[in-house]
C-alpha cells in the first residue's frame, strides 16, 4: 500500500513538474540560441477598438537579439492568407529563410503582427473584417509601440512600417492616413494598372465562405516563381504557413489594388522603399517604371526590382539580397533623420 502511494505521488510530482514547465514557457520569451546570440521571440498581445464598439486583440511576435531596447523598430505586416510566421520561415536545405531572423542580427527589433482575422489574433465575422479595420487596428498597435502603452512599457523612438502583398496594401492606408511610421518599405505591391492572373470563378467559388483558404495549387502558381524558389519550401508554404483569407478583406483590398487611390498612397509622407520582384506573377518589376508616379507626397521613393524572385520573397533561394537592401536602406533613411 505505501509503495502505491508513493509511486502514485512520484507521478503526480512528475506531471507537476511538466505543467509548471509549460506554463514557464507560455509566459517567457522563447530563446532560441543562433551563432552565439540569444534570438527571442516573444509574444505581446494589443487591444484595439474597432467600427462596431467592441474590442479585439490583435496578437503581435517580438523579434531581437539580447535586448530590443534603443533598436529601431521594424513593424512587419504579412500578406493575405499568410500569418506572423512568413516572417520567421525556419531554415531549410542549408539555406536560411528568416527574415526576422536576419535583420535582429542587424540590431533592430521586430514586431510581427498577426492581422485581424489571422493567426492568433481574434476571428470576428468574415464580412466586418474589411481593409478599413484591419488598418485601423494596425494604426493602434502601432500608436501603443510609439507611445509605450504597450505590453513591454516602452516607448520606441523610431518605427519603419515593412508590408507584404495584401499587408503593404494596409501599410499604405494606415501611413496615408495616419504617418504613423519614419520609413515605409512595401514589397510585393504596386500600382500601374494591369490584369491580374486570377480567374473570376475562383473569386466566386472563395466568396462563398466568410473565411477560406486559398487553394494550394493556386498558392504555388501565384506566390512562387519555380526556377528560383526550392520545392521543398513551397511544400512547406502550403503545409505549415497558409492561413484564411475573409470574404471583407477579399472585396474591399481587391477594390483598392484596382483603384490605387483607394489605399491613400497619394497621401503618404516620409521616405518609401518598394520592392518588386521580376517573376513576381502578380506585380512583376516589369512595372517598376511607372510605380514613383503614385507617391506624390512622399520625402523621396526608391523603387527596386528583384532578380529571379516572385510574390513571397522571404521564401525564394535570393531572399537575402531584398533583405539586405532593406537594410541599408533603413539605416541610411534613419540616420538622415
Amino acid at each position: 500500500m505505501e509503495l502505491r502511494q508513493s509511486q502514485s505521488f512520484v507521478r503526480l510530482r512528475r506531471v507537476a513538474s511538466v505543467c509548471t514547465l509549460a506554463l514557464v514557457m507560455l509566459l517567457t520569451p522563447i530563446l532560441i540560441k543562433a551563432d552565439g546570440d540569444q534570438f527571442k521571440v516573444q509574444r505581446l498581445d494589443f487591444s484595439v477598438s474597432l467600427s462596431d464598439g467592441n474590442t479585439y486583440t490583435i496578437a503581435g511576435f517580438l523579434y531581437y537579439n539580447g535586448n530590443f531596447r534603443n533598436r529601431p523598430l521594424q513593424v512587419l505586416v504579412h500578406g493575405g492568407t499568410y500569418n506572423h510566421n512568413y516572417w520567421n520561415v525556419p531554415a531549410m536545405n542549408g539555406h536560411e529563410y528568416s527574415y526576422a531572423r536576419f535583420m535582429a542580427e542587424q540590431g533592430y527589433a521586430l514586431l510581427a503582427i498577426d492581422q485581424l482575422g489571422a493567426g492568433e489574433s481574434s476571428k470576428p465575422s468574415g464580412d466586418f473584417v474589411t481593409l478599413s479595420e484591419t488598418a485601423s487596428s494596425l494604426h493602434q498597435v502601432l500608436v501603443q509601440m510609439r507611445n509605450g502603452s504597450n505590453p513591454l512599457d516602452y516607448a520606441f523612438q523610431k518605427i519603419v512600417l515593412v508590408g507584404h502583398s495584401f499587408g503593404s496594401i494596409n501599410s499604405i492606408l494606415v501611413q496615408g492616413t495616419y504617418h504613423d511610421a519614419d520609413a515605409l518599405v512595401v514589397t510585393a505591391l504596386g500600382h500601374v494598372p494591369h490584369a491580374l492572373p486570377i480567374p473570376p470563378e475562383l473569386i466566386n467559388q472563395l466568396a462563398q465562405f466568410p473565411y477560406f483558404p486559398l487553394p494550394a495549387e493556386a498558392r504555388s502558381a501565384l506566390f512562387y516563381f519555380p526556377g528560383g524558389a526550392d520545392s521543398a519550401v513551397i511544400d512547406y508554404d502550403n503545409t505549415n504557413l497558409a492561413d484564411l483569407l475573409t470574404r471583407g478583406q477579399l472585396f474591399t483590398t481587391f477594390a483598392a489594388i484596382f483603384n490605387p487611390a483607394a489605399d491613400q498612397v497619394g497621401s503618404v509622407t516620409g521616405p518609401v522603399l518598394v520592392q518588386l520582384g521580376e517573376n513576381d506573377a502578380l506585380w512583376s518589376s516589369q512595372y517598376a517604371s511607372g510605380e514613383a508616379a503614385y507617391w506624390t507626397n512622399a520625402s523621396s521613393i526608391t523603387v527596386e526590382s528583384l532578380a529571379v524572385t516572385g510574390h513571397s520573397f522571404n521564401t525564394h533561394l535570393v531572399n537575402k539580397a531584398g533583405w539586405q537592401s532593406i537594410n541599408r536602406w533603413i539605416t541610411a533613411t534613419l540616420a538622415g533623420q
